[in-house]
Parts: structure tokens; sequence; C-alpha cells
């Protein structure tokens, strides 16, 4: 079990550019501003927890093209409801 970090509240003053990019950055990641600078930050001072990392390979990358265009060409199942799939399971 991963112990609580204790954080501190801390002030910094950046430039206005670079805090919109930061904001975009941290958004597009779907993080939060403060947990984008740490990991950031972490990274640089090779701090960072690798477990927490994700790394998408060129082989995942691969399964990832793939099954979007079998998705896209349909090739996919699809359950009109959860119960639907449920259904399907178990006749397997």
């Amino acid at each position: 079990m991963k112990s609580s970090t204790i954080r501190v509240p801390a002030s910094f003053r950046f430039q206005a550019s670079l805090l919109d990019e930061l904001k975009e950055k941290a958004k597009a990641s779907n993080r939060s501003l403060n947990n984008y600078v740490e990991c950031l930050l972490m990274d640089i001072l090779g701090n960072s927890d690798k477990d927490d990392e994700l790394v998408i390979t060129p082989e995942l990358q691969k399964k990832i093209d793939k099954a979007r265009k079998e998705h896209e060409n349909g090739e996919t199942l699809r359950f009109e409801n959860a119960d639907a799939a449920i259904k399907w399971i178990d006749s397997l």
C-alpha cells in the first residue's frame, strides 16, 4: 500500500504565455495543472515513479491502430445494453 505524500502549498510567477501552454498541455493529458507541473518537475529531477507512467510502445500503438480500424469497419461487437453483453458472455 502506498503511503500518502505530504504536499505543501507553493506560489510561483510564470510568464502568461508559459502558463497558458502548461494549462493546454495539462488539459490535453487529462491532468490538473498542479499534477502536470509536478510530474514535469519530478521527471527533471529523476524522481518520477515509473510504475505510474503511461507509455505507448510501438507494439501497443499497432494494436490500438488495428482496434480502431476494426471499429471503423464495423468488425467489433456491439450491444444495446449491459444485460445483452452479459448474456453474450454467459453464452460462451
